[in-house]
């Protein structure tokens, strides 16, 4: 509806000659001032302004002879009158195939023009010139009966929603990859992974939601000093390198080589003589990724990783063999934590696949693109206005610049072509994706404007700071965890008022579980992408606040008030698809006009899911949804207090809001990656 509101407004305003002003619409946050306001009139004085224009005209005097246009327009509506502007436009286009192709745009415009008039209860104008426009109950009504109607599909778009990143692109008909999560084998997946992870998978089903096609792909670090220092306390330090046959199961694996990381971090740092093994023990490690990537049949890069060891070359066996078991330990954990969020991937990409590029940056060099220093080959930053980055140091050793050339070729043509790659990736790597785009594009990997960095900021606790070196990381999981305790505590407490229907173990389980996932989600997801967080979790379980848990309570509200209609009437509610029954009648909504202001205000909100989605997809911001989705559950909320909904002749349209309310809140839950409960 908005978009249309902008195009009839637009229509109108070249009609009066203003043919350079794109009014904006906008909803309107006060009921009073209607569903959608424009400040087009104020625009358009401020311009006049701008050009040394001395006009009389006033913003109240633009905007009321829009008013007077639209109110034209609506009464010929109303009352079938037909507009003489399109009927002139019919007879001087009769004619030729052209002439009829233009007389089929008429008529699609002159439908889209009744369609949104026809929506239209009044339209206001108030001081200093806002355009306010009020839509009738019946309007409304009707889009109670769509979420009826589409379910799951309510909200989703049917054609694919423009992109500020299309740029010149103009791929929109392509898929767009997104790029997330990105922990590093032996080392802890941190509440940053856990932000990122959070934030990629709304990202990938907001771009989903708004008709785009997208591929998953990770990007995750198997090569590096920290994988040396994990396997030179295997390898070397008692009792690390003595337990190491006897660690089973994926949890006690990981926090296994977690303490042998730590221990082997601690060791680089204090014993000159560990320090010097474990930078061997690095080239091990990238030699064992060589072998790993011929073994699968990838390039093999032209550095010679052993010629670099100083001690015992023929470790390699060893280290090859512990470096792809212990990998594994951690890509398993991994896995579970995907799992756990509700993340999936199409294609996981590492490091050790990307090791290729220190021969792309040395063909890089005689393109012109990258050029050598000292002897090491760089990206000369300050002749396109970028810092100075080095792709390959001066002992020949890719860097992940190079290593991003070698990644940047498989994303761009493993899946065909993409309209955009986005990756999601934190802000310190502002300078490292601002080169690499640019040195991508230089040499023809990439086309420019494909390419664009998401970043997200920073998570703390409120109480300290992060650090995995020092043992004290804090760990994703372990937030989970502690959040899912807080909701076992919540539901202990609020266990006397299911006393007639108490919670069984299992069903306790998925509750705690789902809302523990829904505060972290939700907490993470409702500020914008780029802002830093310090993660409060008091306030994240709440179910009063402003939080998952508190959303999760909503939508269980609906869902029982939904239940007990369907038990009034004699009807079972155990199995599943009797719990999920909805109780409406559809004609009764579509004609009804007597709606309380509870009800429009809930009804409105409702009918604005869609561009919401459509909002938030386009400024890849999940924020979006989720201050729509607060303010959906308290006007329910405030709704469910102050009116009866079952029984009486207000039953059906009430049962109805609360059916499309349930629905609505459970999409856009879903758009954020939390799953629904149906008992709180």
């Amino acid at each position: 509806m908005k978009d249309q509101l902008q195009q009839l407004f637009q229509e109108i305003l070249i009609d009066m000659g203003i043919a350079d002003v794109v009014p904006d619409v906008t909803i309107s946050d006060d009921i009073q001032h209607g569903e959608y306001t424009t400040n087009a009139a104020m625009k358009i004085a401020a311009m006049s302004k701008s050009k040394g224009q001395r006009s009389k005209v006033s913003p109240m005097d633009i905007a009321l002879q829009v008013k007077e246009v639209i109110s034209r327009q609506l009464s010929a509506v109303r009352h079938d009158i037909p507009d003489q502007k399109i009927d002139k436009q019919h007879q001087k286009h009769a004619g030729n195939q052209v002439k009829k192709d233009k007389l089929q745009d008429i008529d699609q415009q002159d439908a889209m023009r009744e369609s949104v008039l026809s929506a239209i209860n009044r339209v206001e104008v108030v001081s200093p010139g806002f355009i306010n426009v009020f839509l009738g109950e019946s309007f409304l009504s009707s889009q109670l009966a769509q979420v009826l109607k589409d379910k799951e599909r309510y909200g989703m778009s049917h054609t694919r929603v423009p992109l500020p990143l299309d740029g010149e692109t103009g791929g929109n008909s392509l898929p767009i990859m997104v790029e997330f999560a990105h922990p590093n084998t032996h080392k802890a997946f941190h509440i940053g992974h856990l932000r990122n992870i959070t934030t990629g998978e709304g990202i990938v089903r907001l771009l989903e939601a708004a008709g785009y096609d997208v591929i998953r792909s990770n990007y995750q670090g198997d090569v590096g000093m920290h994988i040396a220092k994990a396997l030179y306390a295997l390898v070397e330090i008692a009792p690390y390198k003595d337990e190491l046959q006897d660690v089973k199961g994926v949890q006690e694996r990981v926090e296994f080589l977690g303490k042998a990381y730590a221990v082997g971090s601690k060791a680089f740092e204090e014993d000159e003589s560990a320090k010097e093994r474990i930078k061997d023990f690095n080239y091990l490690v990238y030699a064992a990724a060589e072998r790993f990537a011929g073994e699968r049949g990838l390039p093999k890069p032209s550095t010679d990783y052993l010629s670099f060891i100083k001690g015992q070359k023929d470790m390699v066996d060893t280290v090859f063999a512990l470096w792809k078991e212990t990998r594994q330990w951690s890509l398993d954990y991994f896995e579970t934590i995907y799992r756990r969020v509700g993340t999936h991937y199409d294609r996981y990409y590492f490091e050790s696949e990307c090791l290729t590029g220190v021969d792309d940056a040395h063909d890089a060099v005689k393109n012109g693109v990258l050029e050598e220093s000292d002897g090491a080959i760089i990206f000369p930053g300050k002749k396109h206005g970028l810092d100075t980055r080095v792709f390959v140091n001066s002992l020949g050793l890719p860097t992940y610049e190079a290593k991003e050339l070698a990644l940047s070729q498989m994303e761009a043509t493993e899946f065909g072509a993409l309209s955009h790659i986005i990756h999601c990736v934190g802000p310190e790597q502002s300078s490292f994706f601002a080169v690499t785009f640019k040195a991508e594009e230089l040499i023809g990997y990439v086309p420019a404007g494909v390419q664009y960095h998401l970043a997200y900021g920073w998570v703390r606790l409120k109480h300290g700071k992060m650090s995995s070196r020092s043992g004290n990381v804090i760990l994703g999981e372990w937030l989970l965890d502690e959040a899912k305790k807080s909701i076992y505590e919540i539901l202990d407490r609020s266990s006397s008022s299911l006393k007639e229907n108490p919670l069984k173990v299992e069903e306790r389980e998925d509750i705690a579980e789902k809302a523990a996932i829904a505060a972290v989600k939700y907490a993470f997801l409702r500020v914008s992408t780029n802002q830093e967080i310090a993660f409060d979790l008091k306030e994240s379980v709440s179910f009063d606040g402003d939080s998952g848990p508190y959303l999760l309570y909503s939508y269980a509200r609906c869902r029982s008030v939904l239940r007990r209609s369907a038990s009034s009437k004699g009807n079972a509610v155990d199995s599943m698809e009797e719990k999920n029954a909805v109780y409406h009648d559809t004609k009764y909504i579509i004609h009804t006009t007597n709606l309380n202001v509870e009800e429009h205000f809930l009804a409105r909100l409702i009918s604005y899911f869609p561009e919401v989605v459509a909002d938030a997809a386009r400024n890849l911001a999940p924020n979006t949804i989720c201050s729509y989705l607060f303010r959906l559950a308290q006007a329910y909320n405030l709704f469910y207090q102050k009116h009866t909904i079952l029984g009486g002749q207000e039953a059906s349209k009430r049962l109805a809001l609360t059916t499309a309310t349930a629905q609505v809140l459970k999409n856009g839950l879903h758009l954020l990656g939390i799953e629904t409960v149906e008992r709180m």
